[in-house]
């Protein structure tokens, strides 16, 4: 055992002689604290605070190296992308990317790994992130946990608080934290398996014409060749994404890492010619059955073939998509050639219900962690099991590249539904293929956000659920629940009910416009959010407990969320309900709906009618909102409304160009609302924390909610402002320009 501190806030502790072959943590410093500490005493780590106390009693090795450790009183959260509910403890977890496309509520492991997770032991909480790509396991048990790896040793970072914000934001300052992504990335998303060119466009033209505002239409796999990657059909070309980006839409296409082996296909014969393919243990090309058939897999571990990768991409930005989304990157591998010959031996046996059972298994994919070898620049073989946890992650970085070399200057959107520890750094996350089930709904708020307290910000759900057939109610409330998503898409699976805003009658349309719009309404709150997580690594999606990490009482709290800083979201998840209890956290809080306001730690019934979702704010927020549009800054200039809610409140607004990587260099604004009273009126205080863009907020209109009549006087900035009552709500108004 080998005891680093990096400094006062985060120890490394090395077990063994662990080898990664790809390292994913960053120089960072998390500053110093003096009340944490990692010491060895009598050849047993010891980790404590004031409230924390662990020791590791006992280490094995064979095959799989683990490292047991004692503490009572923790509670378990974070682990990526997991079934279940947000509090992990009794549970046993592994990190092996997996495609196991029916999600039962025990299913594990799933598409992500992230060997990280936050122990909250009364008012202090650490993170701890095992640091391998190889395959890992967790057993979490009232008195404490196990960590295994299959590997030569384990190396584990405990991140200290003792605020669960400061570990997530020391953790994704190690392994990096998201980029700001595409303004237009914000917005709704339309998708399915698949659309046809005709499909595409009349979807299109529907949104438009109906008035519900996208952003976005998604490519699934029928628009390649055969499912040859970085192929189009003909029909899909000849001005398909003009047509699209002439009505306000982004184009987002489906990449597969499976390459079809076909000679006389050039991706193919590219990838051959530089022996960029994944060996088996003969030291052949691997082969595996995806999408197009028999397919070789790049090996992304090798930064030519990535460069091979990031260039081979030159075919869909010269037909103008907008975004890339990599799918099946586990990688998802569906049958071998081993898998044949299996069967071939199994059926010539008599057959019975064992032969029957065995010939079923083989069915299931496998992760072939044994089977496929891969290199890397030094030429060191590497096992895929010490990979394939990083596949995406690095085929996601490739992507990336992609950008960089056909759209440079422009931030990059890349959808991912695989990953590892840092994937935030390049791609947004969905959950991959959920179904159109109440309880999927109602399971995706703690995956969503076990994955946000894993430093994924910008993730979400198939709005409305993959596979299976949605309904009208069904479909109302998840778009209800999916509006205040960081990623907000509806996609659904080939063969089943079509799910589109009207495709379940006038009705259920008019629910899915009104929260869409809600969205585009919301669009400068939610920005600000996404500004915090690339900054400070917060997540946009939070759990309550994040409000209060002392109170145990919120650890079990999983069909309600916070939604940026302010806004808490209690959605409906069963059907032909019309009312809800709703826990409303300590302070005050309001509804957004009606005004009513509601005393903190309570449980209430709430009404929800098929077309309300309850959604509060907390006493003492601003609310920044815009009017609704068909798409992210089809105007120029925006209208800004600033809602207060309460008598004293503080705001923060970012803005940039949505489009540019110029934040990085400082084209950005940032502005500080602080609302104060004073005797018979408010006081605005509005201040740019900076000032490095010529902003697209023109009029501003700050409402004082539910102010009392008596209110005669509002001052900004130390100037009286002439004010009026628009029904209970208190107004001024003036320019953006005049003030800042």
């Amino acid at each position: 055992m080998k005891i680093e501190k990096l400094d006062g806030s985060i120890f490394k502790v090395t077990y063994g002689k662990p080898q990664n072959p790809l390292e994913v943590v960053q120089n960072y410093h998390a500053g110093d604290s003096k009340d944490f500490s990692c010491t060895q005493e009598d050849d047993r780590l010891v980790v404590k605070d004031k409230e924390i106390l662990i020791t590791q009693k006992s280490e094995d090795f064979n095959g799989i190296f683990s490292v047991d450790f004692s503490c009572k009183d923790a509670h378990f959260f974070g682990f990526g992308e997991k079934m279940g509910y947000l509090d992990k403890k009794g549970r046993n977890f592994k990190m092996i990317n997996s495609d196991f496309p029916l999600h039962t509520p025990d299913v594990d492991p799933m598409y992500i790994s992230i060997p990280f997770f936050i122990a909250i032991f009364g008012k202090s909480a650490i993170g701890i992130f095992v640091d391998t790509t190889s395959y890992s396991f967790f057993n979490l048990r009232e008195d404490g946990f196990t960590i295994s790896a299959k590997d030569e040793g384990i190396t584990i970072y405990f991140i200290y608080g003792p605020d669960v914000k400061k570990v997530i934001g020391n953790f994704t300052g190690m392994v990096g934290r998201m980029e700001m992504p595409p303004a237009w990335a914000i917005g709704y998303q339309q998708s399915r398996w698949s659309y046809s060119k005709d499909d595409a466009i009349e979807i299109a033209k529907k949104m438009r014409q109906k008035e519900i505002p996208c952003d976005v239409i998604y490519l699934d796999i029928d628009y390649m060749d055969g499912y040859r990657v970085f192929t189009w059909k003909k029909d899909f070309e000849n001005g398909f994404s003009n047509y699209l980006h002439d009505m306000g839409f982004k184009l987002v296409t489906i990449v597969d890492p499976g390459i079809k082996i076909d000679e006389n296909y050039d991706i193919y014969r590219s990838a051959k010619s530089m022996d960029g393919f994944v060996k088996d243990k003969e030291g052949n090309d691997f082969v595996g059955y995806v999408w197009p058939g028999r397919c070789n897999f790049p090996d992304f571990l090798r930064s030519d073939v990535r460069e091979w990768w990031a260039r081979s991409h030159k075919a869909l930005f010269e037909k103008g998509i907008d975004g890339i989304w990599n799918d099946m990157n586990e990688p998802a591998i569906v049958w071998t050639d081993s898998k044949t010959r299996k069967v071939s031996e199994l059926f010539k046996r008599e057959i019975d219900f064992q032969i029957l059972g065995e010939a079923k298994t083989l069915f299931l994919q496998e992760d072939a962690g044994d089977e496929i070898l891969h290199k890397d620049d030094n030429g060191k073989v590497w096992p895929h099991y010490k990979v394939r946890n990083v596949y995406a992650y690095l085929e996601a970085m490739a992507t990336k590249r992609a950008f960089e070399l056909y759209r440079p200057g422009k931030r990059p959107f890349i959808l991912t539904r695989a990953g590892f520890a840092g994937i935030q750094k390049y791609a947004a996350v969905w959950t991959g293929d959920n179904s159109s089930w109440w309880e999927h709904l109602e399971i995706e708020m703690p995956i969503s956000m076990g994955l946000g307290l894993s430093g994924v910000a910008f993730t979400g759900a198939d709005v409305g659920g993959f596979g299976g057939d949605a309904n009208g109610e069904l479909l109302a409330r998840w778009m209800e629940m999916g509006a205040f998503f960081p990623f907000f898409r509806n996609h659904s699976a080939i063969g089943t009910a079509r799910q589109e805003p009207w495709s379940f009658g006038e009705k259920i349309e008019e629910i899915a416009k009104k929260y869409i719009r809600l969205r585009y309404e919301l669009f400068p709150y939610i920005y600000t959010a996404f500004y915090f997580a690339h900054k400070e690594g917060i997540p946009v999606m939070k759990p309550l407990f994040m409000l209060d990490q002392a109170n145990t009482d919120l650890y079990s709290i999983n069909d309600e969320f916070i939604f940026g800083d302010s806004i808490l979201v209690a959605p409906i998840t069963r059907p032909n309900t019309t009312w809800r209890t709703v826990y409303i956290p300590k302070d005050k809080w309001i509804d957004m709906r009606n005004g009513n306001l509601y005393e903190g730690d309570h449980v209430y019934k709430i009404d929800a009618p098929l077309d309300e979702i309850p959604v509060f704010v907390k006493d003492g927020s601003v609310i920044f909102r815009t009017d609704p549009v068909n798409y992210i800054f089809e105007k120029e200039k925006m209208n800004l409304y600033v809602d207060i809610y309460g008598n004293s409140a503080i705001g923060y607004l970012y803005e940039d160009d949505g489009e540019t990587l110029g934040y990085k260099e400082g084209n950005y604004n940032l502005y500080e609302f602080a609302i104060g009273s004073i005797p018979g009126g408010y006081t605005i205080g509005l201040k740019a924390l900076h000032h490095g863009y010529s902003g697209r907020y023109d009029k501003v209109w700050i409402r004082f909610l539910n102010a009392p009549r008596m209110i005669t006087k509002v001052t900004l900035n130390g100037k009286e402002m002439t004010n009026h009552f628009e029904g209970k709500d208190l107004v001024i108004e003036f320019q953006m320009k005049d003030v800042i």
